[in-house]
């Protein structure tokens, strides 16, 4: 059999619909802010200072000085430290000029503790 040419059988669909607004619903006008244990809202500055603590925790769980909260068990796990380390250092350097000199130099005695314990847990293996 030669092969001829077909004709192509292909109906014409009309194109999508663009979706419309009301395919994705706005969020409720009444969703109320991130608020404090007194009501009041969460300025971005304390956020950041949850968020550097939160890492600056698992640092130190991955280096293997607290156990994992929900496991209990001290595992570790120094390329996670590395990570929880530099981003909360990357978050300091955002916030540092905005933060008055205690909370500057808080902020820059928990950097110093986390690297130098780093170097210390890395170093014996």
């Amino acid at each position: 059999m030669e092969d001829e040419p077909r004709e192509s059988t292909k109906e014409e669909t009309p194109p999508a619909e663009a979706p419309t607004a009301a395919a994705t619903p706005p969020p409720p006008p009444e969703a109320p802010l991130p608020e404090t244990a007194a009501g009041e809202p969460v300025d971005a500055i304390a956020l950041v200072l949850t968020c550097i603590s939160l890492l600056a925790s698992k640092a130190w769980e991955a280096m293997g000085l607290v156990p994992d909260p929900t496991t209990k068990l001290i595992e570790r796990r120094m390329e996670d430290a590395q990570l929880a380390i530099d981003a909360a250092a990357a978050l300091a350097d955002l916030l540092r000029e905005k933060l008055g000199d205690t909370d500057r130099r808080e902020l820059d005695t928990l950097l110093m503790n986390l690297r130098l314990n780093f170097v210390e847990q890395r170093a014996k293996g």
